[in-house]
């Protein structure tokens, strides 16, 4: 380290500017600030992404100041080497021999309840995520249950999953499928498939910002009303989209994805979908967690409200 700290054990990962580090006489991991990281020399090979989008696998070694323009960290493997500036340096992941062991994600729970009028609410949830040196997958899961007296029960569950695979150091290709069942706006089922082309536009240690487009085809299964018997729909639909992610080193964190789908079969009709997640920690691997969503409706085809509109407040474990 600057101050002249050494430590030696195992490097478990680097993300959002923090050095995350373990040694045997170490009860937990410990995270380091990448800034005031001065050496570092490692045996093993790892996934290194660069500022620039590129992702290197190999052996690290680094000597000079940290933050410096010189090109001091050099990631090498069999017959070859690149020499980088450790700013350049975003992420730094393990190169596991077992895919689970590169698996990464977390779980939520929260629980409300208000004895005026014996309301209780309840979320739970959940994601995990894989990142290689050129395909990335993630999952996410939940469920939200929300009761009164003398009013109607209402149940949320979603699913949602993205595969994005690099084409060049900006621009990326990608899929999406996601589930969705919302007593708020008479959806027993919605199911979405789509496809498309994104670039990144910002993407450092803390921050990334990626814009995409493509198509969406989109199934829909609604409560069946007296005055329209069209219970099923099938939409053919644009897909516009942004996601936006930032980190700081005072243990929070922000993720955002929105998600537009103009529709191509039913002209007029827009559909919008937002979810983000504030995230505090509030112990090693535990946190608070804050999650608003929407899921807008210009037209739905049954009477139903147009938007889904909530917030969820949890505490979690990441891994």
């Amino acid at each position: 380290m600057n101050d002249g700290d050494t430590f030696t054990g195992e490097i478990k990962s680097l993300a959002h500017g923090e050095l995350v580090f373990k040694s045997d006489y170490m009860a937990d991991s410990v995270h380091l600030d990448w800034k005031r990281v001065k050496v570092l020399k490692s045996q093993d090979e790892f996934i290194v992404t660069l500022s620039n989008g590129d992702r290197v696998t190999g052996v690290m070694t680094q000597e000079g100041t940290n933050g410096g323009d010189g090109k001091t960290f050099r990631i090498a493997s069999t017959g070859s080497s690149v020499n980088v500036s450790p700013a350049d340096v975003i992420v730094i992941g393990q190169q596991e021999n077992s895919f689970w062991n590169q698996l990464t994600g977390s779980i939520s729970y929260g629980f409300g309840f208000a004895s005026g009028n014996s309301a209780t609410n309840s979320s739970l949830a959940a994601d995990v995520a894989f990142q290689g040196e050129e395909n990335s997958i993630a999952l996410a899961a939940s469920s939200q249950f929300d009761s009164q007296a003398n009013a109607k029960n209402t149940n949320r569950i979603t699913f949602d999953s993205q595969y994005a695979r690099m084409l060049t150091n900006h621009w990326l290709a990608g899929g999406l499928f996601s589930l969705l069942k919302s007593n708020q706006q008479e959806l027993n089922l919605r199911s979405t498939h789509g496809a498309g082309i994104g670039r990144r536009l910002v993407q450092t240690d803390k921050t990334a910002l990626t814009v995409l487009g493509g198509a969406a085809y989109s199934h829909e299964n609604y409560t069946v009303q007296p005055e329209n018997m069209e219970q099923v729909r099938s939409n053919a639909e644009a897909l516009a989209g942004v996601t936006f992610s930032t980190f700081r080193f005072s243990k929070l964190s922000i993720k955002s994805q929105t998600l537009v789908f103009p529709s191509v079969s039913d002209p007029g009709r827009l559909r919008f979908s937002s979810q983000s997640n504030l995230r505090i920690e509030l112990m090693r691997n535990f946190n608070w967690n804050c999650q608003p969503y929407e899921n807008y409706d210009t037209r739905p085809p049954v009477h139903a409200p147009k938007n889904d509109l909530g917030i969820i407040t949890a505490v979690g474990w990441t891994f």
